[in-house]
C-alpha cells in the first residue's frame, strides 16, 4: 500500500476512474491508482472536489490536511470498521476510573522507560555526553519506578511532566548547538527540532487515529486524555509509547545530514521548515515508519484485548481483528 505526500502549491486532484490524477493547469502531471493508497498527507493549497474526497473514503484512504500558519491538522477517516459492541464497551470502561488508571500507567510508564533507555544509549556515544546525561537517565529510571505506584491520573500527569522537562532539556546536550533547542514548545515551534518533533508527531497521530478506527473502536474517547471536542483522545493515549521511538528517529536526522539548520526559517515567529528539506523528511518518515506500525497495531490489539478482558467477554467479539500488514511503499508529488 502507499503513503501519498501532496507537496505543491497549485496542483488540482481530481479521481479519473480508478486513479487519482494530478494536474498542472489543463496538462496531468500524473496519477496514482486508488486500490493502491492508505493514507494521503496534504500541505499547500490545491484543488480536489468533494468526488475526489468519496473516492479516497470508497477504497478506505485517510486523509490528513496540514493547513493555515500553524499547519493545524484537519483529518479525514473513511469509516473503516464500526463495532457497536466493541464501541459500547470502551464507553462503559472510559467510566470506570481504576480501568483508565491501568491503560495510563502501561502507555506512560512504557514511554518514560523509554524516554530514560534513549538517553542511556545517547550517553554511551561519548565521555562528555555520559556526564552530561548521567543525572538525567537517573531521574528518568526513578520517575519510571514511580508509575506504577501513583494513585491516580493526576499524579501520574505530575510524573509525566516531570519526566518530559528533564528529558527534552537533556535532549538539548545531543542535537546540534546550530539547533537552538532549549527544550520542547510548540503552537508554533521555535526552533528546528520543535518543528521536525510537530510535523512527526502529527504523522503518528493521524496512524494511531486510523489504527484506532480498524479496531472498531472510537478515537475520540480515550483512557488517559479526557473527552475534548474535537480532539481523538483515544489516539492521543496510545501515541505516548511511540514518541520516543520518533524522537531517536528524528535525533538521527540531524546526526546524518538528512536535515541541516539551513533546511529552516523562521516566519512569523514560527520555525518552517523548506521544501528540499520536506523532501527529504517524508521520504525518510515513510521509510522509518513502516517499523512503527507494527507496534502501534499491537498497541490497539492489547487494548482491544483489555476491554476483553475487563468484561469477562465470551463472544470473541474482542478478538484480533484482521489487519494485515501489506508492504508499504511511498509516493512523492514534487513532495509527493
Amino acid at each position: 500500500m502507499v503513503t501519498l505526500f501532496v507537496d505543491r502549491k497549485g496542483l488540482t486532484l481530481r479521481a479519473d476512474s480508478s486513479a487519482l490524477a494530478f494536474y498542472d493547469g489543463d496538462e496531468r502531471m500524473g496519477t496514482v491508482p486508488l486500490k493502491l493508497l492508505e493514507r494521503v498527507c496534504i500541505r499547500g493549497d490545491l484543488q480536489l472536489s468533494a468526488s475526489v474526497l468519496g473516492k479516497l473514503g470508497e477504497h478506505g484512504a485517510g486523509v490528513v490536511v496540514l493547513s493555515g500558519r500553524k499547519r493545524q491538522p484537519v483529518l479525514l477517516m473513511p469509516n473503516l470498521k464500526v463495532d457497536a459492541q466493541r464501541r459500547m464497551a470502551q464507553f462503559n470502561l472510559a467510566q470506570n476510573a481504576d480501568f483508565c488508571l491501568r491503560q495510563a500507567k502501561g502507555w506512560v510508564g512504557g514511554k518514560v522507560a523509554s524516554q530514560a533507555a534513549l538517553l542511556e544509549r545517547f550517553s554511551t556515544k561519548s565521555d562528555v555526553l555520559r556526564a552530561r546525561l548521567h543525572q538525567p537517565c537517573s531521574v528518568l529510571a526513578g520517575v519510571a519506578g514511580e508509575i506504577g505506584a501513583a494513585a491516580d491520573t493526576a499524579q501520574l500527569r505530575g510524573l509525566e511532566g516531570a519526566a518530559a522537562a528533564r528529558y527534552f532539556a537533556a535532549l538539548a546536550y545531543v542535537l546540534p548547538d546550530s539547533l537552538n533547542f532549549n527544550g520542547r514548545n510548540r503552537r508554533p515551534p521555535a526552533d528546528a527540532f520543535n518543528a521536525v518533533l510537530s510535523l512527526g508527531y502529527t504523522l503518528l497521530h493521524f496512524e494511531l487515529v486510523r489504527q484506532v478506527y480498524l479496531t472498531g473502536l472510537d478515537p475520540f474517547v480515550g483512557f488517559y486524555h479526557g473527552i475534548e471536542h474535537g480532539r481523538e483522545s483515544l489516539a492521543c493515549d496510545l501515541v505516548e509509547p511511540i514518541r520516543p521511538l520518533y524522537d531517536e528517529w528524528a535525533v538521527s536526522l540531524f546526526a546524518d545530514g538528512v536535515l541541516r539548520a539551513e533546511d529552516f526559517s523562521m516566519r512569523g515567529g514560527a520555525c518552517e521548515m523548506g521544501k528540499a528539506g520536506r523532501m527529504r523528511f517524508y521520504a525518510a518518515f515513510e521509510t522509518a515508519a513502516k517499523s512503527w506500525r507494527p507496534q502501534m497495531r499491537r498497541l490497539c490489539m492489547d487494548l482491544l484485548s483489555a476491554l476483553g478482558g475487563a468484561l469477562g467477554d465470551e463472544s470473541g467479539c474482542f478478538a484480533e481483528s484482521e489487519m494485515v500488514a501489506a508492504e508499504e511503499n511511498v509516493a512523492l508529488a514534487d513532495c509527493l
